[in-house]
């Protein structure tokens, strides 16, 4: 099915550029945009910065579910000395907890999610700033198409086509000034 699917790419992306090939010369070039995030030192610092927020709400849901796991523990050790006016108790505190923890984890966790959020706002200008830099490579070097070999369209190219050096070298010229 996915081998289908890029085929179908593929006749989509000739069968559009091969007028254009006939009647007038086109330029394509590719980038490798998983080497432009590992290369780009801005990627690596949103990275460390996500990481961290990361472990922190990491531990701050793992505090919950050893609550909760402690709860649960001390409620099944007195359970037999307890009333069923307090059992009752103690069970509505456990699910209390329980939906507690779960609704942190999908707030924070989730796909729509707090950490979600913070990815897409440390990596937004990020993004932009690549996205810029291929447009200034693509305009300086007359190309008519950049490909992202990443993004699995792309199934052949000669090496020398090949502009992610060029955009990393704009991104790494652009974020000097």
């Amino acid at each position: 099915m996915v081998i289908k699917h890029k085929v179908t790419n593929i006749l989509i992306v000739v069968g559009w550029l091969l007028p254009t090939a006939i009647f007038g010369q086109i330029k394509i070039g590719y980038i490798d945009s998983n080497r432009i995030m590992q290369e780009f030192e801005e990627v690596r610092d949103a990275q460390a910065k996500l990481e961290k927020e990361t472990r922190r709400l990491q531990a701050e849901y793992t505090t919950y579910v050893g609550r909760l796991d402690s709860l649960q523990r001390e409620f099944e050790r007195q359970r037999l000395l307890l009333s069923n006016d307090k059992i009752r108790d103690k069970e509505r505190e456990i699910q209390t907890l329980y939906q507690t923890t779960q609704a942190f984890q999908q707030e924070k966790f989730g796909p729509e999610g707090e950490l979600y959020r913070y990815q897409a706002t440390l990596m937004s200008p990020i993004l932009e700033k690549i996205d810029a830099a291929v447009k200034v490579v693509g305009a300086e070097r007359g190309y008519d198409f950049i490909m992202d070999a990443a993004g699995g369209a792309l199934v052949y190219a000669l090496p020398a086509y090949d502009l992610t050096t060029d955009v990393v070298t704009e991104l790494r010229r652009a974020t000097r000034n």
